[in-house]
């Protein structure tokens, strides 16, 4: 019997999983982009950084602004907090602009737990040749890893995850 409940929560998550992904898919297919909160957003950064962040797709720039807004949103920043999980929020897919994946990784996500760390790799790198802060570097490597102690990063995985 409790057999049974394990393989049920198997069959829940992966139902939640592709419904999530499918989620993705629209948002990918379909997405909403305001350029001028874009703009205003990225502005800070410098022309090289602001040349990779624009030359993400529709779909990644919208998903960097949907986690912006939640973050600006979210009360729990606050401070230096604040401002490091906003950059985070802007930063944490640059290695999308280096790294691009196939068509058939893509579809493969969807239905199997595949790894997704290329492009966490090229924006730390990316960051780091750029002299952005180790903390910064480290969270943009490590923001689709679970097994770490860092707070901050939890709470932005959550966020990203959601988004």
């Amino acid at each position: 019997m409790q057999a049974m409940f394990k393989n049920d929560n198997f069959v829940v998550l992966w139902l939640r999983r592709v419904a999530y992904r499918l989620w993705q898919f629209k948002q990918t297919v379909l997405p909403r982009l305001d350029q001028s909160e874009w703009r205003e957003a990225v502005r800070g950064f410098s022309q090289q950084l602001r040349e990779h962040l624009n030359a993400l797709r529709k779909s990644e720039k919208a998903h960097i602004l949907r986690v912006y807004r939640a973050i600006c949103a979210d009360s729990q920043f606050v401070g230096e907090q604040r401002k490091e999980v906003l950059q985070l929020a802007l930063l944490h897919d640059i290695g999308k602009a280096i790294i691009r994946s196939s068509v058939v990784l893509k579809v493969a996500r969807v239905f199997l737990p595949i790894g997704r760390n290329d492009h966490c790799i090229a924006g730390a790198r990316l960051l780091h040749r750029n002299g952005f802060d180790r903390k910064l570097v480290r969270r943009v490597l490590r923001h689709h890893t679970f097994e770490h102690d860092d707070i901050l990063l939890q709470k932005f995985q959550q966020i990203d995850d959601s988004c």
